[in-house]
C-alpha cells in the first residue's frame, strides 16, 4: 500500500493544533499579581482563533487592536492588524499598539516568547482550548479577566445545553467507525482529547483514532485504513478554490473502505471543525449530519465550505 501526493498540504490552523495540543504541559493563567487586581484590560491583541471566538461570544472583539495571523473570524477581527504567528507575536508591534493583555493558547514553543513580554509589562494570559472543558474554562477565565462573568455562564450553559441535546438525539443510534483527518503529509488525525473526538462521540460516532497517544497525532496511514471507516471526515485542504462537500477525491484509490463504497467521505473547510470555540455545538450538529444524516438531516455542500458571515453571528 503507497501513499499518494494528490493530497493536499497541512491545513491553515494544524499548526496551531498540533503545537498547542501535543506534548504541551497544563496552562493556567499568567500568575502575576495583575490579573486579580487590576482593572479590566482595554486593549487586546488575540493571537489564537479560538480565543478569538471567545471574545466575539462575550461582546468583547470592540476591545481588540491586533490578532495574530491565524485569525480569520470574526471577520471584523480579520481585518485587524496581524501581529505575528500565534506562539511568536511581535513584541514591537504589541508595544506600539499600547496592549493591555495578549490572549494566547499556552505552548512550549511560545514559553520564552510570553515570558519576554510579561518582562516588558504586557500581560499574557494562556488558555487551553483544546478539550471540550478546556472551552469551557477559558471562556471562563477570560469572562472573569474581562468583567464578563455572567455573559460567560449564560454562553457556558447555552453550550452544555446544547451538547446534551444533541447525545440525547442520538442515544442508542448505531455508532459508525469515524475518521477525522487533520492534515496530510504526513498525515495527522484527531485523537483522544481533542474536541474533534468529542464531538464525534457526542454525534453518536466511534472516533477509529482513540487510542492515540494525543490529541492531534501522526500516524500511519496503513493503520488508519485497516481500521475501515465507515465515514471519513477530511479538514486537511484549505487551499483557496479547494473542492469541499461530499466526493471521494483521493480516498477513492481505497475501494475496499466502507467509507469509499458508501460515498460518505466529507472534504469539509478547516474553519468548520477545527477551531475549538464556542461554536463547538454548532460543530458539532454538523458532524452529526455526517454521521447521521437520518436524524440531522442530510448535509450541504455550503456547510461544508469556508465559514461565511452569517454561519458564525451569535
Amino acid at each position: 500500500m503507497h501513499r499518494t501526493s494528490r493530497f493536499s498540504g497541512w491545513p491553515l490552523l494544524l499548526a496551531c493544533l498540533v503545537a498547542g495540543g501535543c506534548g504541551r504541559e497544563a496552562s493556567r493563567p499568567p500568575s502575576s499579581p495583575s490579573s486579580a487586581a487590576s482593572p479590566a484590560p482595554e486593549r487586546i491583541v488575540v493571537m489564537a482563533p479560538s480565543a478569538a471566538e471567545i471574545l466575539d461570544s462575550l461582546g468583547l472583539t470592540d476591545r481588540v487592536v491586533g490578532v495574530g495571523d491565524f485569525v480569520q473570524w470574526p471577520p471584523e477581527l480579520a481585518r485587524m492588524p496581524k501581529v505575528g504567528s500565534y506562539a511568536t507575536p511581535n513584541e514591537e508591534q504589541v508595544l506600539a499598539l499600547r496592549t493591555d493583555l495578549v490572549l494566547v493558547t499556552g505552548s512550549q514553543a511560545g514559553k520564552a516568547s510570553f515570558a519576554h513580554l510579561r518582562g516588558l509589562g504586557v500581560e499574557v494570559m494562556e488558555l487551553e482550548t483544546n478539550t471540550y472543558e478546556g472551552v469551557l474554562t477559558s471562556l471562563r477565565q477570560v469572562g472573569a479577566r474581562l468583567g464578563r462573568e455572567a455573559r460567560a455562564g449564560e454562553v457556558e450553559r447555552e453550550i452544555r445545553a446544547r451538547m446534551d441535546g444533541i447525545r440525547r438525539r442520538v442515544a442508542g443510534a448505531p455508532k459508525p467507525r469515524v475518521l477525522c483527518v487533520v492534515g496530510q503529509n504526513p498525515l495527522y488525525v484527531a485523537g483522544p482529547g481533542s474536541h474533534i473526538d468529542e464531538m464525534i462521540q457526542a454525534a453518536g460516532g466511534q472516533n477509529v483514532a482513540s487510542d492515540a497517544l494525543t490529541p492531534f497525532q501522526l500516524v500511519s496511514l496503513e493503520a488508519m485504513l485497516d481500521r475501515q471507516p465507515e465515514v471519513i471526515i477530511d479538514t486537511s485542504d484549505n487551499r483557496p478554490g479547494a473542492p469541499h462537500g461530499r466526493e471521494l477525491g483521493a480516498w477513492e484509490q481505497w475501494s475496499f473502505l466502507p467509507a469509499v463504497q458508501q460515498s460518505r467521505v466529507f472534504h469539509v473547510d478547516p474553519s468548520r471543525l477545527s477551531i475549538p470555540s464556542p461554536r463547538l455545538p454548532d460543530m458539532t450538529a454538523l458532524v452529526g449530519k455526517m454521521i447521521h444524516p437520518e436524524i440531522f438531516g442530510e448535509v450541504s455542500e455550503e456547510e461544508l465550505g469556508p465559514l461565511a458571515p452569517q454561519d458564525g453571528s451569535r
